[in-house]
């Protein structure tokens, strides 16, 4: 709830407003106690306890004895993302070996969790990562990772070389593993910010960057998608004139993502400009398709394998100038900024 509240003056210039007492009893601010001022984009100014700051952030889960393995792996995953320090699972009659067993299994799929304390009726699990890693470098690495995939398998497609899939899906759990850790990064500093992380990154950032997370993600997942449609290609094969279009496709498509994050990551109007002037017609593949089908020089399995490619590629294409055009809206943020 807002309030209005008068400047008053003590000596000559300067100028000081109370605290409301609802907002210091509520998070335990006393005489004496240090608070933090930091100013945002919009002219106000943040106020915050830096014991607070300091403290670590609990949470506890209740476990229920008919709760699902989904449910129990989607309620830890959530307050580790969301930044909490420590996490509590709570139950009343005991915690099942089979619920023990899914807790870990959860703890392992997470970065830096450790359980610290284990009782029969409590699982306490403590996350040693902080708010230090730089965003900018985690996004780099999981882009790096999502174009070694894209390229493997466009290797796979074009050389019919199908062992070269071979460990491209396990390779999709390490990239989901670092996306969410940078998530948890990046939600904390939304929901637990500090004046000295905000001076390099602010709220608007966080949630810019959250949104390209998620880009990339589905990204990383069309391409996983497309790896496993080319597997299924070695028994029934698309012929050259279809193929090395789709190869040529496919490495455009590469390329477009790949343009798309180093001008986000840059800064670079012109490149995103480029990546967002990029044309290219995959319908003209879906049709070659269709043809062959219709001259029987291809198997209805291929043609719906030629559909789901399709379909990814497009998807991919969408997602990449989504990516271009928060680049070129991050700059022209900070031209704004500065011209004030």
């Amino acid at each position: 709830m807002s309030e209005t509240r008068k400047l008053q003056r003590i000596g000559g210039n300067t100028l000081y407003v109370s605290l409301p007492k609802r907002w210091t009893s509520k998070i335990g601010l006393k005489q004496g106690d240090k608070v933090t001022l930091f100013p945002q984009l919009d002219g106000s100014i943040s106020v915050y306890s830096t014991a607070r700051q300091e403290s670590q952030r609990e949470i506890v889960l209740e476990v229920k004895a008919e709760d699902s393995k989904q449910s129990i792996e989607r309620g830890i995953t959530a307050a580790y993302v969301d930044g909490f320090d420590l996490i509590m699972l709570k139950t009343k009659d005991g915690l099942s070996e089979e619920q023990q067993e899914i807790i870990r299994e959860a703890i392992e799929n997470l970065f830096g969790l450790e359980v610290i304390e284990v009782t029969r009726n409590n699982i306490t699990i403590q996350c040693l990562l902080k708010q230090t890693l730089p965003v900018e470098k985690t996004i780099q690495r999981i882009h790096s990772m999502v174009l070694s995939v894209f390229t493997e398998a466009i290797s796979a497609l074009e050389e019919r070389d199908f062992d070269l899939i071979t460990g491209l899906t396990r390779r999709m759990h390490d990239i989901k593993r670092l996306s969410l850790v940078t998530h948890r990064l990046l939600r904390s500093m939304i929901l637990f910010p500090k004046p000295t992380e905000q001076s390099r990154m602010n709220s608007m950032d966080c949630a810019d960057y959250l949104q390209i997370l998620h880009l990339i993600t589905e990204i990383a997942v069309n391409v996983n998608k497309i790896s496993e449609t080319i597997r299924t290609l070695s028994e029934h094969p698309f012929p050259e004139y279809i193929l090395n279009p789709l190869c040529g496709k496919c490495v455009h498509l590469r390329d477009l993502y790949d343009h798309s994050i180093r001008a986000l990551l840059s800064k670079d109007v012109q490149l995103a400009n480029l990546a967002l002037d990029s044309k290219l017609a995959l319908e003209d593949l879906w049709e070659l398709c269709m043809e062959a089908d219709d001259k029987s020089e291809i198997s209805s399995l291929t043609l719906s394998n030629a559909y789901l490619l399709v379909h990814n590629l497009k998807q991919i294409q969408r997602y990449a100038k989504e990516i271009a055009e928060i680049a070129i809206d991050q700059v022209e943020a900070r031209l704004e900024k500065h011209s004030d």
